[in-house]
């Protein structure tokens, strides 16, 4: 075989193997509805776990926020009523980080409770932009059904009520890309 053939036989197999490589991936979309209500009376879904120092005098009113941690179990619904039907569980955490802005680190797993995906999780980190309207997170890893899952969850707001307009419900869209 002269060189020239060895070469371009040896680009064909590179680039066929990217090819079938690329085809066995599997993306899977989803879309449910999170409900984070910090100050519902006795039930609130997420609660602050450290306290904002009043002499911090360099704190001034845009981020009283700053180094505040919140603990979240927010409910996951199908659509934006609370009441509709359930999709699972958020839990973890998000924490104020900026002292410039409002921009925190969300931390948390979403549980899968009904459906095609029960049972599976998926890891979503990143940092919400209180100035962005539309909020991107990482999905880094995932169980079950969503083992070594990545992808991305979009964040939108859809309604903001309650003491402080504090409480949310926000429409998440995900696109998770599974082997």
């Amino acid at each position: 075989m002269t060189p020239l053939l060895s070469a371009i036989l040896m680009v064909f197999l590179v680039c066929s193997s990217f090819v079938v490589v690329e085809s066995t991936k599997k993306v899977v979309r989803l879309h449910w509805f999170m409900h984070d209500t910090p100050f519902n009376g006795l039930t609130p879904s997420s609660i602050p776990v450290t306290a904002h120092n009043p002499n911090d005098i360099q704190n001034e009113f845009k981020n009283k926020l700053f180094g505040q941690i919140y603990v979240i179990d927010d409910p996951l619904t199908r659509n934006s009523s609370l009441t509709s039907a359930s999709f699972g569980r958020a839990q973890g955490t998000y924490s104020f980080v900026s002292r410039d802005d409002i921009v925190a680190y969300v931390s948390y797993t979403i549980s899968i409770r009904t459906g095609k995906y029960s049972g599976s999780t998926l890891n979503i980190l990143g940092a919400y932009q209180y100035s962005k309207p539309i909020k991107q997170y990482a999905i880094a890893g995932g169980t079950g059904d969503f083992t070594l899952a990545r992808g991305i969850l979009k964040e939108e707001v859809v309604n903001l009520f309650g003491p402080f307009n504090a409480s949310a419900t926000l429409s998440h869209h995900a696109t998770v890309y599974l082997d």
